[in-house]
């Protein structure tokens, strides 16, 4: 089948709806996803989708194709991610699909596959699946697959058993006041049930579903969204607020005085937590992440581990480094300790409230001795894809020449094509293009003032020396902390 290759990208498949995407070609990608479980001799999976509008139309064109080549399917309907994840151990599957496309906007969707129990696809499965799809060398069973559909009372079990299962891995000895705000997206009413389950006090904002994003992308690395919950907190005096992404995977951090916490800070805040508990534990975060990070790790006796972005590549460095925890500033967040080590954005808060419950403290209380910079949001601008590649490389030569001195970490560090990153006795500077749309992402930071804007000022004359940018762009977040 002809298919826009861009959409296979390094550890999913994400594309733009009816241009990329429409349920013939959903159904073939779920013919050549059930292929490459086939050869590995699975024959079950799970599936479920966000609340974009075009969930229910690809989630059944993706059955429809996974079922022909004769893989069984167990339909989750609507669901977060980390319920899909979930549905492998309720239902002993190795096999599992979500129809999403994360943080993207909603005119986007897409497909994380699994590979394993709590692992999904990662650059060579993600090849494997294109090749399979555009030469249609789909597996010939000899019966279709079993389709069996969670509604009524069975969803309704599933999403208690998910609750159970979420809450019996934390204590929390206070009653918080949370804010939570779902930007519409899918978490909404699941997620107030489950922290009012947990003792919270649930101040909710935007969590009536609605596939169309009405105030925008449900992303928490966007501080227009992360602005939005800042107001609530300070309004109602909460102890802390929390946005979700529109699958539920990840999460930005308000705290009490209505600080915005940049997920970099709380990898540190759970790196700190898990170190106390595990002296001299190996903590792995992604190559976006403030120096606060590693150095707080660092002072706690622990290991840092930078790796390459994506959800993928962490969850497989972790299990490959025996660590403890891992965590990006996209915010995803894996715990090895006492849960299954897929990012889980509901369970990643219900362990800050535990962590701030054993220390009888607020959310400003436990990262105010770290290190202190003045640190950029994930900043991201429009490219195209077959651009965004050329552009980085190119960029990148210019950015070690400028920087003689720094030290840089680029793909003869970490295999893989993740950018660089320059550090600095005062702070780091990092260009890369994501793996997963149209855009490049950079960040910054510095000790102080003078040092943060001088930086702040090449990195937006270096990529406005790109034509090929595109600054009035539906996926461009976060521009003006370049102003």
């Amino acid at each position: 089948m002809k298919i826009n290759p861009f959409i296979f990208r390094n550890y999913d498949i994400r594309g733009i709806v009816d241009v990329d995407l429409d349920a013939k070609k959903v159904e073939c990608i779920g013919k050549a996803y059930g292929t490459f479980l086939r050869r590995r001799k699975i024959r079950q999976a799970v599936v479920g989708r966000d609340c974009r509008l075009s969930g229910e139309e690809y989630q059944n064109a993706l059955i429809k194709g996974m079922t022909a080549v004769g893989v069984d399917v167990i339909d989750l309907g609507m669901v977060m991610t980390q319920m899909v994840y979930y549905g492998q151990y309720r239902f002993q599957t190795n096999g599992g699909v979500m129809v999403t496309a994360s943080h993207n906007p909603w005119n986007f969707n897409g497909f994380k596959m699994a590979v394993g129990y709590s692992r999904t696809t990662e650059t060579p499965d993600v090849e494997e699946i294109r090749s399979i799809v555009e030469k249609e060398n789909f597996f010939v069973s000899d019966k279709k697959g079993v389709v069996t559909k969670l509604s009524g009372a069975k969803k309704k079990a599933f999403v208690a058993d998910y609750t159970a299962d979420v809450l019996k891995r934390v204590v929390l000895k206070r009653k918080f006041k949370v804010v939570l705000d779902a930007g519409c997206g899918t978490t909404g009413p699941v997620n107030k049930m489950i922290f009012e389950k947990a003792g919270c006090k649930v101040i909710g904002q935007n969590l009536k579903i609605d596939g169309h994003f009405p105030i925008g992308t449900p992303d928490p690395t966007a501080t227009v969204v992360m602005e939005r919950v800042r107001e609530t907190v300070l309004k109602h005096k909460a102890d802390l607020g929390v946005a979700f992404d529109a699958d539920g995977d990840r999460i930005g951090v308000v705290d009490e005085n209505g600080n915005i916490l940049w997920n970099d800070v709380l990898v540190a805040i759970f790196a700190k937590e898990i170190l106390e508990r595990f002296p001299k534990s190996k903590i792995v975060h992604n190559g976006l992440c403030s120096q606060l990070t590693s150095k707080v790790v660092e002072l706690n006796g622990g290991t840092p581990i930078m790796w390459r972005t994506g959800h993928a590549f962490i969850k497989s460095k972790i299990a490959e480094e025996n660590a403890a925890f891992g965590g990006e500033l996209s915010g995803h967040f894996f715990f090895a300790d006492n849960a299954y080590g897929h990012d889980d954005g509901t369970y990643a808060v219900l362990r800050v409230l535990e962590y701030l419950s054993d220390k009888n403290k607020s959310l400003s209380e436990l990262y105010s001795e770290f290190p202190s910079y003045i640190s950029s949001p994930e900043i991201k601008i429009g490219c195209p894809d077959d651009k965004k590649v050329e552009v980085v490389r190119d960029l990148s030569v210019k950015f070690k020449k400028d920087f003689p001195n720094a030290k840089i970490t680029d793909s003869s560090i970490i295999p893989g094509d993740d950018g660089t990153r320059a550090d600095f006795a005062d702070g780091m500077m990092i260009f890369r293009y994501s793996q997963n749309g149209p855009y490049i992402t950079v960040k910054f930071e510095a000790k102080d003032q003078k040092t943060y804007d001088e930086r702040k000022r090449y990195v937006k004359a270096m990529l406005k020396s790109y034509p090929e940018m595109i600054w009035e762009d539906e996926l461009a977040v976060n521009l003006t902390s370049l102003d």
